[in-house]
């Protein structure tokens, strides 16, 4: 049974993540969603969707999809989905705007139940272009937001203007310089391809680290203080070594470093390992076999705060074998 993709949307308060979040369920009619949303309380799905109440967590929609509400732990709502037996190939989470979607994400990277039924698709970061530098200068979990985001859209550019919306894309560029940036009017961006990009699949993991080694130097601090740094090294790692320094440095550096993606050379492995991580929580997933002949490099990039690029560097540096 193939696993369901899961699209995370993100955003501060009012940027507009549930008219995206209708504008993706109307535009994909072939779809079966599954939506959970953690401000449901509010009752942010179109009403005219709302078809009758399954029980008293979750809505049954009018075209067949189903909402329910993050009022327990994310486990716990995703196996009772699971064991509603309704058929949705699709899963789409609203986070509530105040939110840093980390924990989400990192649910769906170390779970075992969660891992065998779901796969990650792409996080989408909705962001108010009116009032963005405002939030951005009061409001760190916006920062976040956008730092751990695949894709960004740039929403009530009519309202903005062409001045302010051009200067917070910059701005935007300059926090995450991997993501894709779109601008939109009523959360409805031109592009009709925002489901089933898997960002976080193992593959797409492998060429955005390939694009990075040109840009791996270029400087992009902000007043957010959010860096990018890619570390490269033709010497296999050793992994024991490697995961004792990730645990350490993921737990001692929680609330500053906010993702890593990696391609490994590992000693005594005849396979490139792809690693992922979200906060604290860690993903390494095999990859292609090294053919022979093939330049075999360590090609880890670190998205975070405030990053000491030569302590770091330093410390990967001691990981290798002598």
């Amino acid at each position: 049974m193939s696993k369901i993709p899961v699209t995370v949307i993100t955003g501060f308060l009012g940027a507009g993540k549930t008219s995206l979040l209708n504008h993706l369920i109307s535009s994909y009619p072939n779809k079966k969603f599954a939506v959970i949303e953690n401000e449901f309380g509010e009752v942010n799905i179109d009403s005219e969707l709302v078809a009758n109440v399954k029980n008293e967590n979750i809505f049954e929609l009018s075209n067949g999809c189903i909402c329910c509400s993050l009022n327990d732990e994310l486990y716990v709502v995703l196996k009772n989905l699971i064991q509603s037996n309704h058929q949705f190939n699709h899963l789409l989470i609203e986070t509530t705007g105040i939110a840093d979607p980390g924990s989400i994400l990192a649910s769906f990277i170390t779970d075992p139940f969660i891992k065998k039924e779901f796969e990650l698709d792409a996080v989408i970061c909705l962001v108010d272009a009116e009032n963005a530098f405002n939030l951005l200068e009061k409001e760190t979990v916006l920062t976040k937001q956008i730092a751990i985001s695949d894709q960004i859209l740039i929403n009530k550019t009519d309202a903005a203007g062409r001045e302010k919306t051009g200067a917070i894309k910059t701005e935007i560029e300059k926090i995450n310089k991997f993501a894709r940036i779109e601008e939109c009017v009523f959360a409805k961006p031109a592009n009709k391809n925002l489901l089933d990009s898997f960002s976080y699949d193992p593959a797409k993991v492998f060429q955005f680290v390939l694009g990075l080694e040109a840009n791996s130097n270029t400087a992009n601090k902000t007043t957010h203080k959010i860096e990018s740094m890619c570390y490269t090294s033709s010497t296999p790692m050793d992994q024991m070594k490697l995961g004792m320094w990730l645990d350490a440095f993921l737990k001692f550096n929680q609330d500053s470093i906010y993702r890593i993606k990696g391609i490994l050379f590992l000693k005594g492995i005849n396979k490139r390992i792809i690693l992922q991580s979200v906060h604290t929580q860690i993903q390494a997933t095999v990859g292609k076999v090294w053919e022979e002949g093939e330049l075999k490099e360590n090609k880890i990039v670190i998205i975070g705060k405030n990053l000491n690029k030569k302590v770091i560097e330093r410390n990967l540096d001691e990981l290798l074998i002598k």
